[in-house]
């Protein structure tokens, strides 16, 4: 991990279970994996934004290389542009899960596992060709691809997920994304750890 150079949040914010099942309905759904970056990442809205700018500009220059001074879970994203653009499009949103992620992390964990249980009671979180959800020891709802070799980012509205609905709302984009977090190659390991699957 690079210094911490992440928002300074208001010590005393403390959200309820109601306000932290909205502030992480958004990226609850998506694969341990990506949640696993999506929540540190969370925690740089500054450096989200300047992703944001960067994967425009690569698209122009190809050589170009991320800012050394990123945090490595905002390098990781880059290779989910939705996910970037998402985070850079809401920054109170984007504030509001890094502050509870920074505050509350036992809490933001078990409002993600809240929120699956919820949407795949509904019916919406399930087993399909391109993830496989699994139900833990501990109870607990793990999402993986179903080809290790690739992700596909999910896209839904939380209010909808979460109730049953006749026509399906949970949907992916169409671009698959190798399963590695560029610049770093498969099995590198970062700080993912601290904030997934560590309770």
């Amino acid at each position: 991990m690079k210094p911490a150079a992440a928002q300074q949040p208001a010590a005393d914010k403390i959200l309820t279970p109601a306000e932290l099942q909205n502030v992480v309905g958004p990226i609850a759904l998506y694969p341990d994996d990506l949640v696993g970056i999506v929540l540190p990442a969370s925690t740089y809205p500054l450096q989200i934004v300047e992703a944001e700018r960067f994967i425009d500009k690569h698209k122009r220059d190809p050589n170009l290389k991320p800012n050394q001074d990123w945090d490595d879970s905002v390098v990781a994203l880059l290779n989910y542009p939705e996910v970037v653009h998402l985070l850079s499009d809401d920054l109170d949103w984007t504030w509001d899960l890094g502050t509870a992620v920074l505050n509350q992390r036992s809490d933001v964990l078990d409002a993600i596992q809240s929120f699956r249980t919820r949407a795949r009671g509904a019916g919406n979180l399930r087993t399909d060709s391109h993830q496989t959800v699994t139900t833990q020891t501990d109870g607990s709802i793990a999402s993986a691809p179903a080809d290790p070799q690739v992700i596909y980012v999910p896209y839904y509205e939380p209010e909808r997920v979460v109730v049953y609905q006749p026509e399906p709302v949970y949907s992916y984009y169409p671009w698959a994304y190798p399963v590695y977090y560029y610049p770093y190659p498969v099995g590198y390991r970062f700080s993912t750890g601290l904030f997934w699957g560590v309770t």
